[in-house]
C-alpha cells in the first residue's frame, strides 16, 4: 500500500490521502482531519491511535503524531487507572479464597465439531498444478505417487 498526500489545507489542518493498492490495481482517497482527529477510515475514531492515513499526513508535514494518540494511553491515565482504588492487585496464590462452587464440562456447548478443520486458505496455480498432476498419476497407474524420500525395490 502506498499513501499519498494530494490536498492539504493548513487553516483547517485537512487533507485528501490516496492510498494505492498495488495488488488489487486500486485507489481509494480519504479524508484526515488533524483537527478534529479524525479519517474517513473510521479507525482513528476507534482505537484513538492515527490511522495510517494521518500517519502519512504527519509525515509528509512533519508534524509530530505522537500528539495525536488519544490521552487513555497516557502514562497519567494508565497509572491513574490502577491508583483511583477500584483496581486491585491480585494476592498470591496461595492467598485465594476457596470457592465454593464447582465447575463441570458440558459436552454439549462445543465450539470445535469433531473431524478435519476446514481449510481457509485460497489455493493458487501451484495447488491446481499438483492436483492436476497427482489425478494425471492416478489415472495411469490406478494407484498413489510414489512416497517421497522412498527407494523403489526390485
Amino acid at each position: 500500500m502506498k499513501h499519498t498526500v494530494d490536498i492539504y489545507n493548513h487553516s483547517r489542518r485537512t487533507a485528501n490521502v490516496t492510498t494505492r493498492v498495488q495488488e488489487m490495481m486500486t485507489s481509494c482517497t480519504f479524508r484526515v482531519s488533524l483537527s478534529e482527529r479524525a479519517c474517513d477510515y473510521g479507525q482513528w475514531k476507534l482505537y484513538g491511535i492515527p490511522c495510517s492515513h494521518a500517519l502519512a499526513v504527519c509525515r509528509q508535514y512533519v508534524v509530530d503524531p505522537t500528539g495525536y494518540v488519544s490521552e487513555c494511553y497516557s502514562i497519567i491515565k494508565y497509572t491513574l487507572t490502577y491508583t483511583s482504588g477500584v483496581f486491585a492487585p491480585l494476592a498470591d496464590v496461595q492467598e485465594w479464597c476457596e470457592s465454593n462452587f464447582q465447575l463441570r464440562h458440558n459436552p454439549d456447548r462445543r465450539i470445535r465439531q469433531r473431524g478435519r478443520n476446514v481449510t481457509s486458505r485460497i489455493h493458487n496455480e501451484m495447488d491446481w498444478a499438483q492436483t492436476r498432476a497427482r489425478q494425471q498419476y492416478q489415472a495411469q497407474d490406478g494407484a498413489g505417487p510414489p512416497a517421497q524420500g522412498s527407494a523403489s525395490r526390485h
